[in-house]
């Protein structure tokens, strides 16, 4: 029998819990009972964490995912087991997924977790814990998706292999594995995504094209339009879900994986009884065995290398899992986020309120690229607090200011330049002076602009 290891002081983890006003909020906590109380598994020092969109709304209390409170979210991690387990000797490198990890038992988002040993596969040697969770459920999630689709495509049905693929939702994590795995595939892969930002990270995943939401909604008073697609990847549900599966060949077949765009889907019978149109349902939280999860992990490794140079992967510390949780939700997020919950967080901040040009409703500032940056590090645009207004940084737009939000962060490391060019939008603010043009102050209403530089220390 194996020697049980205590948790230990010194634990981190995320914690979301409810406040006596009623709210859920999250922050980070000290100490291993929040981590490991009501566990029996083994445990696992975690290196790594995936960020999905479950996670977020963990995050956020949703009832249908965080179904006890406190909770720390993370439905996957990857580490190291510290009690032999699962066949598994102390100090094996693992992965664990699913199995009510972030929804009814603590999740990754912690230093260590005691997942149940049918949660535990190996990990593939040539992933380290971040790679492995850069792909992660979303991973897992996309095979399960292809291989399905596989499954359901007719006998000789020929747009197994020829005509054109869609993928929605593009531009987030599960998106652009799926652009890359089915590119890798030989299809011929449309991506849609509503980011302009996105396109070319997703050409150099593999996709042929990339359109807008706005592109496919066709004739709205039609229940099938002329049929484009031989297979759909779905990441978003809703009224997006509904009019691609109008547009889906005879004979073709829709995977549906998510539902940021919705959970209702406004469709009537036509594809499927006119067309012959199969829609699969994708759950990789509870469907694959532990055998089965064992078998797709190897298959995930071979398609990293594809992925590696291209895939926009975000590192988060504990402190910034609420942020990029926010940015999920908002829609804001590109690519995949794994947290390392040894990474403590620096920031250094650079003021950008001083004078700037304004022109109408145009406010414009320009600025260099900050000095001294250590590879690793990141810039983030941040506003306090801040007012209406459209935002350009170097000609690409980012997400708007204003909403409910206590203050607006964007990652801009990518696009960064040794000048820089930061442009905002709008209508006079109240209170600001509206016959002030040239050289002026940039309204407080705006929210005192900065860019802030992040470094990460991960501790031994």
């Amino acid at each position: 029998m194996s020697k049980r290891v205590d948790g230990g002081a010194g634990m981190r983890c995320w914690l979301v819990e409810r406040r006596p006003d009623g709210t859920v909020a999250g922050g980070v906590a000290e100490g291993a009972a929040a981590a490991v109380a009501g566990c029996d598994g083994p445990l696992v020092r975690v290196e790594a964490a995936g960020f999905n969109y479950k996670d977020a709304l963990a995050c956020s209390g949703h009832p249908g995912v965080a179904r006890t409170l406190p909770l720390i979210p993370g439905i996957d991690a990857a580490g190291t087991l510290l009690e032999a387990a699962a066949g598994l000797p102390a100090g094996a490198a693992v992965v664990v997924t699913g199995n009510g990890l972030g929804e009814t038992r603590p999740g990754g988002f912690a230093t260590h977790l005691r997942p149940p040993v049918e949660a535990i596969v190996p990990r593939p040697p040539m992933l380290s814990a971040r790679e492995a969770m850069a792909l992660g459920t979303a991973g897992l999630t996309v095979l399960l998706a292809l291989d399905r689709l596989a499954q359901a495509t007719p006998p000789g049905h020929c747009g197994h292999t020829a005509g054109e693929w869609l993928v929605t939702g593009a531009s987030g994590g599960v998106g652009m594995l799926a652009v890359a795995a089915l590119a890798g595939a030989g299809r011929t892969v449309v991506a849609c995504s509503r980011k302009p930002t996105a396109e070319p990270v997703l050409r150099a995943l593999g996709a042929a094209s990339v359109v807008h939401p706005d592109a496919l909604r066709g004739d709205p008073g039609k229940p099938l339009v002329r049929g484009r697609w031989v297979g759909v990847i779905d990441t978003v549900g809703g009224t997006l879900l509904a009019d691609v599966l109008r547009a889906v060949q005879p004979g073709g077949v829709v995977a549906a994986i998510g539902m940021a765009g919705g959970v209702e889907l406004p469709t009537t019978v036509y594809p499927f009884i006119l067309r012959g149109v199969t829609l699969c349902g994708i759950d990789a939280a509870t469907l694959p065995t532990q055998a089965e999860r064992a078998a797709l992990w190897p298959r995930l490794a071979a398609l990293w290398p594809r992925l590696c140079d291209t895939l926009p992967v975000a590192t988060l510390a504990l402190e910034e899992v609420g942020e990029w949780a926010a940015a999920l939700l908002r829609g804001d997020a590109l690519g995949r986020a794994v947290v390392v919950p040894s990474a403590r967080v620096h920031r250094h901040t650079i003021n950008l309120a001083g004078a700037w040009e304004r022109s109408e409703r145009v406010w414009c500032r320009q600025f260099g690229r900050p000095s001294g940056l250590e590879p690793g590090d990141s810039i983030r645009l941040v506003f306090a607090m801040p007012g209406n207004a459209t935002v350009m940084l170097n000609g690409a737009s980012l997400p708007a200011l204003g909403g409910d939000a206590p203050r607006w962060s964007h990652d801009v490391t990518a696009l960064l330049r040794d000048r820089n060019e930061l442009t905002l939008a709008a209508d006079v603010p109240p209170g600001a002076d509206s016959g002030a043009f040239g050289r002026v102050a940039l309204p407080e209403q705006f929210g005192h602009p900065a860019l802030e530089i992040v470094s990460r220390v991960v501790d031994p």
